[in-house]
């Protein structure tokens, strides 16, 4: 049930739905996930990706409905940053993996020239330039993979 990226979104709607209609809507209305009838895979989940969105509060044995996060979360699908469908937020992460590993190959591939050929200065300088370029990017990627793990994590409470 859910299980792709494109059905993301309906299962975390079907879920918000489910606890509104139960009531679990603030802490003091929280209900255990068999009390909710919710799927055996909710509880999983939550102490996977779908606890760190914040959408859904565990309080205990119990959970609910966080109607704040659950409409920023609906934000940001609807202006394209959502987690499925046309609209693939790992995209720029991907096109990123995918330029490092050409970057990478061609800075092997002009070495191995460079070394078989003569060892010219200008190619001396085409691989160094092509290395900080690669280093630009790997750094691009990491900055993305970060900023992507941390925009739906529930705040710290000891902030």
């Amino acid at each position: 049930m859910y299980e792709q990226r494109g059905q993301w979104r309906e299962w975390i709607q079907a879920l918000a739905q489910k606890f509104r209609e139960k009531g679990a809507t603030s802490p003091e209305r929280a209900l255990t996930a068999q009390e909710l009838d919710v799927h055996e895979r909710f509880e999983q989940a939550m102490k996977r990706r779908l606890g760190q969105t914040g959408i859904f509060v565990a309080v205990g044995e119990k959970y609910y409905l966080n109607e704040e996060r659950f409409r920023e979360f609906e934000q940001r699908w609807q202006s394209g940053g959502g987690h499925g469908g046309s609209q693939r937020p790992m995209g720029g992460f991907f096109a990123l993996r995918i330029l490092r590993m050409v970057l990478g190959t061609v800075i092997i591939l002009l070495f191995v020239i460079n070394f078989l050929t003569g060892r010219t200065w200008d190619l001396w300088y085409l691989i160094i330039v092509l290395a900080v370029v690669w280093v630009v990017v790997s750094v691009l990627q990491i900055f993305y993979l970060a900023r992507g793990r941390t925009q739906f994590r529930s705040p710290s409470p000891f902030h």
